[in-house]
């Protein structure tokens, strides 16, 4: 295969380095066997979640999307397409490190990201980042050996708040993240939101999405997959989606007005919590 199985492992530990900063230093912390099947997952993601961002227009991007539902199928059947991402992808499935059930299911989802029509209610984003950003932690379980019903419930809260997090650049990428029924009630449309972002208060539609990532991350908290040493990793990314939601709090649930996330000493941060995990903290 040109470039080999270690260029391509590296491709995709530097692609998930750059793109996903927060997971890959999860990553870090887990088992050395298992980090190239973790990365090889988490660059895929990336790249499937990023076609709305690459594509000009709809259908561009639904290409885009069937050639990775192509592209799992050559993996699943041990034929994978010689591609940075696919060759790694296809060692962890042979491996037993992976299941792309779920990764499937993801690229079904990003659809919805390609019309640009905004979610009906908050039932309809919950439903979105079950499937995205929970699908994804329950695959991350799986290959990790955990609880992936811990790992969904997590994800979906990590997913919630970090879509609020990131409401400024969304907006201004186009993307309409807010429910339409949580807008209408504070008398508030997307259009409206790009317009004049500073100037709009958007706590009213904003704090019921943080507040049902939390009681997600509640859940997952309450399950006891939870504090099982295999979970620890991910259980690094749901107390630092507590960590975003506190930010958000703290600035009024106000994303413009929030400060940036920072990503300096993160890794320390990981590693006191890390040695809390292993005290029963």
């Amino acid at each position: 295969m040109r470039g080999g199985h270690d260029s391509y492992r590296d491709a995709c530990r530097t692609s998930v380095r750059r793109h996903d900063p927060e997971r890959y230093l999860a990553c870090l912390f887990a088992p050395a066997a298992r980090r190239d099947a973790l990365f090889a997952l988490l660059a895929a993601n990336h790249e499937i979640a990023k076609t709305a961002e690459v594509v000009s227009e709809p259908m561009i991007g639904q290409i885009r999307l069937q050639w990775w539902r192509e592209t799992i199928d050559g993996v699943e059947a041990g034929t994978p397409r010689d591609h940075e991402v696919a060759v790694p992808l296809a060692a962890a499935v042979s491996g037993g490190w992976l299941s792309l059930a779920r990764l499937r299911a993801i690229v079904d989802a990003r659809e919805a990201d390609l019309d640009g029509e905004p979610p009906a209610t908050l039932d309809d984003l919950e439903a979105y980042a079950e499937t995205t950003a929970g699908g994804l932690h329950a695959a991350m379980a799986e290959t990790l050996g955990a609880d992936p019903e811990a790992a969904g419930e997590a994800g979906v809260g990590w997913g919630l708040i970090g879509l609020m997090r990131a409401l400024p650049v969304l907006v201004a990428a186009g993307r309409a993240p807010l429910p339409v029924d949580l807008l209408e009630a504070a008398g508030l449309s997307h259009q409206i939101i790009k317009d004049r972002p500073q100037a709009k208060a958007l706590a009213a539609a904003v704090r019921p999405v943080v507040e049902r990532g939390r009681a997600r991350l509640a859940r997952a908290h309450s399950l006891g997959g939870f504090r099982d040493a295999a979970f620890r990793p991910l259980r690094l990314l749901a107390d630092r989606a507590g960590d975003h939601a506190a930010a958000l709090q703290r600035a009024g649930y106000e994303p413009f007005r929030a400060s940036a996330p920072v990503t300096a000493g993160i890794a320390w941060r990981h590693l006191a919590r890390m040695l809390g995990y292993r005290l029963g903290l």
